[in-house]
């Protein structure tokens, strides 16, 4: 089942059929049972997650309440950014259904860079590429909201770095 789904997530588009079936060696089979925290905001990386099958949410704590982020449905993954950064965990993973997913160590990983491994270094390119995608949309977003509120609108992009 693993192996089914590589293919059809983006960070893998760019391996072939050998490299597909290297990464597969290097994930480990975890299932987790609905309503499972598969990690928590806060927590150190341990690698990234391959989402087979099953549905998770990602919730992000707020100053008053959670904040569900994004419901993923595999095939996709998820746990990239800790893989990428080393950083602690910037949101909570909670299952919504039985899930298979393929667990890739961040130890193995790493490891994986070290060695210049072809498949590892298309995988971080292609993360990169994401990575990059996905904050251009939210630049974009919030330009948008800094524009919904004038008022706020300074305290939002100081709020986040922008000057």
């Amino acid at each position: 089942m693993l192996l089914d789904a590589l293919p059809e997530i983006p960070i893998f588009k760019d391996l072939d059929t050998e490299q597909i079936a290297e990464l597969n060696s290097w994930l480990r089979r975890v299932e987790f049972p609905a309503g499972h925290t598969v990690f928590s905001e806060g927590a150190p990386p341990d690698g990234l997650y391959v989402l087979a099958r099953g549905k998770v949410s990602a919730v992000k704590r707020s100053a008053t309440n959670p904040f569900k982020v994004a419901d993923l449905q595999g095939p996709t993954v998820f746990g990239e950014m800790g893989l990428l950064t080393g950083e602690s965990r910037s949101a909570s993973i909670q299952t919504l259904t039985p899930v298979v997913t393929g667990h890739l160590p961040i130890d193995v990983f790493e490891a994986k860079i070290a060695q210049q491994n072809l498949t590892a270094l298309r995988i971080a390119l292609n993360l990169g590429r994401i990575a990059s995608q996905r904050l251009r949309a939210a630049v974009e977003m919030i330009l948008l909201l800094a524009e919904a509120c004038p008022k706020d609108g300074a305290a939002a992009q100081a709020a986040v770095g922008i000057s």
